[in-house]
């Protein structure tokens, strides 16, 4: 595990979970629990992220649904290597990732650097810091 950049996020068990933008069996950085235990911290490897050795995996925090689905986004990974948006669903004692979108580049932006946050009808909405009309970046909105 190596630069965890994103804060830690708790669950109403008192779990904190948490991501690294590096390592990982892909190396692209993960996704990870820690359960408390007997005054100490049991770790939990939740998911590996793609093949960017080079910080490619999040760089925010996790946000959590009231499902207990975790969110966010990854700086590098994705299918065209701009990033994307992510889900891990807790399934069975494991978690199942499901990609929301991966960036381009273009128009709908690429890089994603930060938090997602959902409105009240559950559309994610983060920022990317390139793509869009003078490449500057976007505000994006996904709704499932």
């Amino acid at each position: 595990m190596g630069l965890p950049n994103g804060g830690l996020i708790f669950d109403r068990s008192g779990n904190l979970y948490g991501s690294t933008t590096t390592y990982g069996s892909g190396g692209g950085g993960t996704a990870f629990e820690l359960v408390p235990s007997s005054g100490n911290w049991t770790f939990s490897l939740l998911y590996s992220f793609g093949e960017y050795i080079n910080s490619g995996g999040p760089y925010g925090s996790l946000t959590m649904d009231a499902a207990d689905n975790l969110y966010g986004t990854t700086l590098e990974d994705g299918a065209y290597g701009y990033g994307s948006v992510f889900k891990l669903t807790p399934s069975s004692g494991s978690w199942t990732y499901t990609s929301l979108h991966d960036f381009t580049g273009g128009s709908d932006g690429g890089y994603p650097w930060g938090n997602v946050v959902f409105d009240m009808n559950g559309n994610i909405y983060s920022t990317t810091w390139l793509g869009g009309t003078h490449g500057a970046g976007v505000v994006f909105e996904i709704t499932p």
